[in-house]
């Protein structure tokens, strides 16, 4: 990816820009070799969290280092997947209002579950669910209030000891809790079911998203300083809309008003080492394979060269394979 005519400038003309075998991102050391890093969004923040882990570096926050009993605790898809998603900026700003102990009542959003899956998978007729993160259940409320503690108290230690901030947008259709008003992590009987009747759709705006993503970077600056800020966008498309558009319009609504978000945040935030990184625009430009086969994600390859070129736009050189 390195090229003279880079050298860290911007490509401001189109048959300049497309002369590049790789995508010419612009440079600015932030980090050095080796940073410990935190992630957290949707499923390509996986695929690069373990594009990431892959290089043999840390990787927060540490989701299977949590304890719990599979006879009476579901933690999402862990051990399996070893770490939880974030789709919208409405979830990934509760988890950061609980960090920061700005939401305490998280219990209050626990809902009741019957006759779904995860009923049969922990051997009961009646289970709790935490509706606000994407599967995560307990057989008892006290042991759903266990293992939510536990994610918790994983998420803040990550965030205390990262020493870069990585934040994945993904789309925008969330789901409103209808007795708190907060925000599901998924849609109504995701994965092992529970929530029917339990939330009303919002289809979210710019202003609300732009609301959302300045606040938790207004919580990071004012906790962790000096700690850079990287933000992208995920190029997955919707696996299916809520909406009353199709799902490839869906997909590029979710994505305009998430991408215009992210660039007017790092403006407002530039000056404070909040940088945006250029994921989504990636998968757009390449000039390499980008899709899986299911058309929608991306080839764990292609997720290799991102976190390449994410080095050589905010790291030391010598870092990249």
């Amino acid at each position: 990816m390195a090229d003279e005519k880079q050298s860290g400038k911007q490509i401001d003309f189109w048959p300049d820009f497309r002369s590049f075998a790789t995508y010419p991102v612009q440079r600015k050391k932030i980090f050095g070799a080796a940073p410990k890093l935190f992630t957290i969004g949707s499923c390509f923040a996986i695929e690069i969290r373990k594009a990431f882990q892959a290089r043999g570096l840390t990787v927060y926050p540490d989701y299977t280092s949590i304890q719990f009993d599979p006879a009476t605790q579901i933690l999402d898809k862990l051990p399996r997947q070893r770490a939880l998603m974030h789709y919208d900026t409405f979830s990934m700003l509760q988890e950061f209002e609980c960090a920061f102990d700005l939401w305490t009542d998280r219990a209050a959003s626990f809902i009741e579950v019957r006759n779904v899956e995860a009923n049969s998978l922990l051997g009961s007729d009646l289970i709790f669910k935490d509706p606000t993160r994407r599967m995560i259940y307990g057989k008892t409320r006290e042991a759903l209030a266990d293992v939510s503690t536990k994610v918790d108290q994983t998420f803040r230690a990550g965030l205390d000891a990262a020493d870069v901030l990585v934040l994945t947008l993904g789309l925008t259709e969330v789901w409103r809790h209808t007795v708190t008003g907060r925000y599901f992590g998924a849609q109504p009987e995701f994965g092992f079911g529970g929530g029917i009747g339990k939330a009303t759709f919002h289809q979210s705006s710019y202003p609300e998203n732009y609301a959302n993503l300045r606040m938790m970077v207004e919580l990071l600056r004012t906790n962790y300083p000096a700690k850079p800020i990287v933000i992208s966008v995920s190029p997955i498309h919707l696996e299916s809309t809520f909406s009353d558009l199709d799902v490839g319009t869906a997909t590029t609504e979710s994505k305009a008003i998430l991408r215009a978000v992210a660039g007017q945040v790092c403006r407002d935030f530039a000056s404070r080492n909040v940088h945006y990184f250029p994921a989504y625009e990636m998968a757009q430009f390449s000039h390499e394979p980008v899709w899986a086969p299911d058309g929608r994600h991306v080839r764990p390859e292609f997720a290799a060269s991102v976190v390449a070129a994410f080095f050589e736009a905010f790291g030391d050189e010598a870092v990249a394979p």
